[in-house]
């Protein structure tokens, strides 16, 4: 496939569209990434290297016509570019007859920039074809920057967690736009299916202002496959051993010159009855899960060129006790959820400026989403309608070092939820403007440092209807020491306002009454942080070493109390401190030909001031560990990847009662999670670019925590708890499946 794929709109993350510079990448004959070619307009000095990826981009000169590719060991060859041509692919071929010369650049699946001025860390395509990779929220396995875990022991649902913080305090963007939040957040991470990922980018810190004052912790930008420049068809099956099944089709197809089209559909079915641990509670969800996505692009001469995405999705899900045939169903704590969704998305480029420098957007969206849910005796319900616009306008001061970008946007939600007989309603309207300075200079033939660093600078202003004005400045700043050695370090504020239920619907799934003390005021902290790469060469084989620092400091969050009293869930505003110090250290190296390693460590100081004491965090591990090997034959027939998950203690919440019945004994007071280890491991062949076939299993050790569940025998009583979960509910799990793929 085209490494294309993998950047796609890459560059929207400071122009939308339409930016006039010739961009691409530079691959062998088997489109192996060339890395540190040189690309140049021929005739002139303005040129451009690629970065691990292969790619690049080139200022565009006026009368430029050609562009001389240059790599060691091939000859120079020459491209005729088009006037409207804004991106290719150079196949460099013809090898120079020279003694003892191998090419040995090989594509990264993980990598972290030295170009990117904020922190950003990169998951390719290839990265994400070592998991089964069946939705969003398994393609972090292995990632050492991100963690997903189970939010309780019954429904199902997962989250995310970075810097230490939950996922709701990272912003998650589709194709650099806010999605998949309100109603839709306790499922989030099973709505985008893996397939239909180019690539995912993770942005720690403070990040871009332009997608809005969300992002406390960063932010994760979720890239889709192209139709322009996409797989012709692509079919993934999985299935595991105790029947979950997964199909995924993408469709692709030019319709001439400008239009392309694509479909990408997901299926998910799991129908069976699993109790691991035989306390009467199915163990995964029975659920069905049906999903599309329909993408129509324009790319032309004239001034403009857009997109249109239409994206459909139906969920069904069960889970509850085992239902015994012999007695009434009623008689038995079910968890029935439905969700329906549709999301609607667009944007617009305008092409037509005499300037190449300057261009113009902008990106709309409009959402639907309806649940209906019972946990046992409570109901959950809800409608959610949105409405998200942002517009872009993108020049340079004096020179191309000194880019703006100045925007605004408008964002409308609309929450109909009620719990019981409780409504919670609101309708949110939120209105901003923003401007965003990068300067941006690398020229590492000269001593002087301000031409190897840059620099960017946010600010934005948003007018919230309950919550009054509010102001978010954000900076980045980037050191080159070499081409190979980095520092990094950024600030900035950021704000949410807290879906309370549906983002914590596992506090449904217990005895406990919701107890809202007060009326919730907006979410809001500042971040400070830093970061510093190292890439480095040991004879041929390429290393990189990363280590990231943070702290996030709320002024005011969302505290859910529920070790106060263990019948009640306390909501209420932060009245003290709350804080999040992070730091994660990585290290990447090719130990032997195709033989890569990846060796991380993660430390996380979680506190937050819980009935006037600040206490730690409970289910955040305080340390982490990743290790990952990965073997590539020299044939490309053969993939064998391996991660280990290594999790330490977590302070368990601390329920203040010691209950009655002996088979509770297990959650006494101040009682830590032991620290345990989860091993995945997964083969691929592929006989032939058309065909993959991939096995594997999932936590190898078969570790999973043994009684989740406090007061399963009498799911109705007040002592019923769901919430306490540190560890995977299921054993050894093994899949196994195909990938059929026409380029």
């Amino acid at each position: 496939m085209k490494p294309l794929i993998t950047y796609g709109f890459l560059l929207l993350a400071t122009t939308s569209f339409g930016q006039k510079m010739l961009t691409g990448f530079v691959t062998n004959e088997q489109e192996e990434a060339l890395i540190y070619a040189t690309v140049n307009w021929k005739g002139t000095t303005v040129s451009a290297t690629t970065d691990l990826e292969g790619y690049f981009e080139l200022e565009r000169v006026e009368g430029g016509s050609e562009i001389e590719v240059n790599y060691v060991g091939y000859d120079p060859i020459v491209i005729p570019i088009e006037p409207d041509e804004e991106s290719v692919w150079v196949e460099m071929s013809g090898v120079i007859a020279l003694t003892e010369v191998e090419i040995v650049a090989r594509q990264k699946g993980n990598f972290t920039s030295t170009i990117e001025t904020r922190n950003v860390e990169s998951i390719t395509s290839q990265e994400l074809r070592k998991a089964p990779c069946c939705n969003l929220g398994e393609s972090f396995e292995t990632n050492a920057a991100v963690d997903v875990a189970y939010s309780d022991a019954i429904t199902g649902a997962r989250e995310i967690q970075m810097l230490g913080l939950r996922g709701v305090y990272t912003q998650l963007l589709i194709e650099k736009r806010p999605a998949l939040y309100g109603l839709a957040a306790p499922y989030a991470l099973d709505y985008i299916a893996g397939t239909w990922l180019s690539g995912i980018q993770i942005s720690k810190g403070a990040s871009t202002v332009q997608t809005g004052f969300g992002g406390m912790a960063g932010a994760i930008n979720s890239e889709l496959e192209k139709p322009n420049d996409g797989r012709k068809l692509h079919v993934n099956l999985f299935g595991s051993q105790f029947g979950r099944g997964e199909a995924n089709i993408h469709y692709n197809r030019k319709l001439n010159k400008n239009w392309s089209v694509g479909t990408m559909l997901h299926g998910s079915l799991f129908q069976n009855e699993v109790d691991h641990n035989g306390d009467g509670f199915l163990s995964m969800p029975q659920k069905q899960v049906g999903t599309g996505m329909l993408r129509l692009f324009y790319n032309g001469n004239d001034p403009f060129e857009g997109q249109i995405n239409v994206q459909v999705l139906s969920e069904e899900r069960t889970a509850g006790q085992i239902v015994d045939d012999s007695n009434p169903q009623n008689g038995f704590y079910q968890i029935r959820q439905n969700n329906d969704r549709i999301d609607v998305s667009a944007k617009l480029g305008y092409l037509g400026f005499d300037e190449v420098y300057k261009s113009a957007g902008s990106i709309w969206s409009a959402t639907y989403h309806r649940l209906n849910a019972n946990y046992g005796p409570r109901h959950h319900r809800g409608e959610q309608r949105s409405f998200y616009s942002n517009l872009f306008y993108s020049t340079i001061i004096g020179t191309s070092d000194h880019k703006v970008t100045y925007g605004g946007g408008y964002q409308y939600d609309d929450y109909q939820e009620f719990v019981d007989e409780a409504d919670i309603s609101r309708t949110e309207h939120k209105t901003g403007a923003f401007a965003e300075y990068n300067f941006k200079k690398e020229n590492f033939t000269t001593s002087t440092w301000w031409k190897e660093m840059g620099l960017i600078l946010g600010l934005r202003g948003d007018y919230h209807n309950q919550f009054g004005f509010l102001v978010t400045p954000r900076l980045n700043f980037k050191l080159n020491f070499t081409e190979e050695s980095v520092l990094r370090l950024s600030g900035g504020r950021g704000y949410r306002t807290a879906n309370v239920i549906a983002e914590n619907i596992s506090f449904l799934a217990s005895s406990r009454q919701i107890v809202f003390v007060e009326d919730l005021d907006i979410e809001s902290s500042w971040n400070f942080g830093g970061n510093f790469t190292q890439k480095f060469n040991i004879g041929e084989r390429e290393g990189s070493f990363t280590v990231d620092a943070y702290r996030t400091h709320f002024t005011n969050q969302v505290v859910l109390d529920v070790e106060d009293n263990y019948q009640q869930l306390l909501i209420y505003n932060l009245d003290g401190a709350s804080f999040s110090n992070a730091f994660l250290a990585s290290l990447d190296y090719e130990i032997l030909p195709r033989l890569d390693v990846r060796v991380a460590y993660k430390f996380n100081d979680v506190r937050t001031t819980y009935q006037g004491e600040l206490r730690e965090r409970p289910l955040v591990a305080r340390h982490r560990g990743l290790a990952s090997i990965d073997y590539e034959t020299p044939n490309k027939k053969w993939r064998f990847n391996t991660s280990t998950q290594i999790v330490g203690p977590q302070r368990l919440q601390d329920i203040n009662v010691h209950l009655p019945d002996e088979d509770f004994h297990i959650h006494e007071n101040g009682d830590r999670s032991p620290t345990y280890a989860i091993v995945n491991a997964q083969v691929t062949f592929a006989p032939s670019k058309k065909w993959e076939f991939y096995g594997g299993a999932e936590n190898l050790t078969g570790y999973h925590q043994h009684q989740p569940i406090i007061g399963a025998s009498d799911p109705f009583g007040k002592y019923f708890d769901a919430t306490r979960v540190y560890a995977p509910l299921m054993g050894r799990v093994g899949y196994a499946g195909l990938r059929y793929t026409i380029d």
